[in-house]
């Protein structure tokens, strides 16, 4: 069996060093280097969007996009009276479910199910208030229609 304790100090360092920059290169990579991935980008709620908003004081039909990093927008707010369209751009099925997982209890016309991708679903807004909804099939994706 080796004595690793005769070692000179030069050589701790150096295997303390490759250490080191192997962990930060780890670090580096899951954290902040991004580019490799295929990600959507993003969508601020705060973006404006003329024909959204044109779309909204008419109460016509408005869309969410379903995307493989989840709904865009992911808060909305439309007047009493408008139809929110899910569009599935995910490239697999999704679903419009309402809060709270795995429930769905919060406002059941919004359990609108699974839609194959490239397949719309969707649901007129009559009564204020705030609605919650997920993909139940990824219940991290969620987002909210507020109905004034």
């Amino acid at each position: 069996m080796a004595d690793y304790s005769k070692r000179p100090i030069w050589q701790w360092i150096a295997i303390y060093a490759v250490v080191g920059v192997v962990i930060y290169g780890a670090v580096y990579l899951f954290f902040f280097n991004k580019s490799g991935y295929n990600t959507a980008p993003a969508t601020s709620t705060t973006e404006v969007n003329p024909t959204l908003i044109e779309a909204q004081k008419r109460g016509e039909q408005v869309s969410v996009f379903l995307t493989p990093s989840g709904f865009v927008p992911v808060a909305l707010i439309v007047k009493a009276g408008t139809t929110v369209s899910w569009l599935n751009q995910s490239g697999v099925t999704g679903n419009v479910s309402s809060a709270p997982h795995p429930t769905h209890t919060a406002y059941p016309p919004l359990n609108l199910g699974n839609f194959e991708a490239g397949k719309s679903i969707s649901l007129t807004f009559n009564t204020p208030g705030t609605y919650k909804y997920h993909n139940h099939l990824t219940p991290s994706q969620s987002g909210s229609i507020t109905v004034k």
